[in-house]
């Protein structure tokens, strides 16, 4: 019984409070439209062609709104199953950045850096709420949500066979990008929420994260088979840097 009730509860607190707000859902649009923008421009050779871009444009669009709703949709459902509700902040310079990369490496570096995640504590869903406070870990968590559930879904899309080749290439590309992107250490963004949520941890995110989304750009490589290598790359990461990178860190500093 109390696992039922749990689970009806989350589903109580989705239909009330899942809703983004007027202020989130304009910025989310735009932010669309820029990344989308950024993935579709592009050069060929060093001509820019119209109606290439224009092709190309009207696909990403498409790829980046699944990314971005699969994204900030694991930040709100599995931030009010732990009792907080998520708020959406657009990364107006990231945004920016993205831009100007594209502009200068004409279109070949894609940055997808949009957002920021925060937690609103919602007290009467919070047993206990007056004793723990909000912290770097169930942040850190939240933000993890978000990375993973990108990954997965390329791994996902990858592996169905039915989905016409163009646009499973582009939602892959879109979506490891996003996942990629999003686990870099650079506030706002869910890299620097989860650094912080655990320093030890955070190697392996951030190997397991860019091997899994390398890996599952290998047209011939088994998309499963990719996630697998990249939890023990993942691993192999963590402890090449608690052996080898953080005690030559921590002797420079003395």
């Amino acid at each position: 019984m109390p696992s039922l009730y749990s689970a009806y509860d989350w589903y109580d607190r989705i239909k009330r409070y899942y809703r983004f707000t007027r202020n989130e859902a304009i910025w989310l649009l735009v932010s669309v439209l820029v990344m989308a923008f950024i993935v579709g421009f592009r050069f060929e050779g060093q001509e820019f062609v119209l109606s290439a871009f224009l092709s190309n444009f009207s696909l990403s669009i498409f790829a980046v709104a699944i990314a971005v709703f699969a994204h900030e949709s694991a930040h709100r459902i599995f931030g009010l199953n732990m009792g907080y509700k998520t708020e959406f902040k657009p990364f107006i310079y990231g945004l920016l950045a993205g831009v100007i990369l594209a502009f200068m490496t004409y279109g070949k570096v894609i940055f997808l850096a949009y957002s920021g995640v925060f937690l609103n504590i919602m007290e009467k869903h919070r047993l206990g709420y007056f004793r723990y406070q909000l912290g770097h870990f169930d942040l850190g968590k939240v933000s993890l949500a978000g990375v993973l559930t990108n990954l997965f879904l390329a791994a996902a899309i990858k592996s169905m066979g039915f989905i016409p080749q163009a646009i499973s290439e582009k939602l892959v590309l879109v979506n490891v990008l996003f996942a990629i992107t999003n686990a870099l250490p650079i506030p706002p963004l869910d890299g620097a929420n989860i650094m912080w949520a655990s320093k030890t941890f955070y190697p392996v995110v951030l190997g397991g994260v860019i091997s899994c989304g390398l890996l599952l750009l290998v047209p011939w490589l088994d998309a499963w088979l990719a996630v697998v290598a990249s939890l023990v790359i993942g691993v192999m990461t963590a402890f090449v840097f608690g052996s080898y990178v953080e005690p030559k860190m921590g002797s420079d500093l003395k």
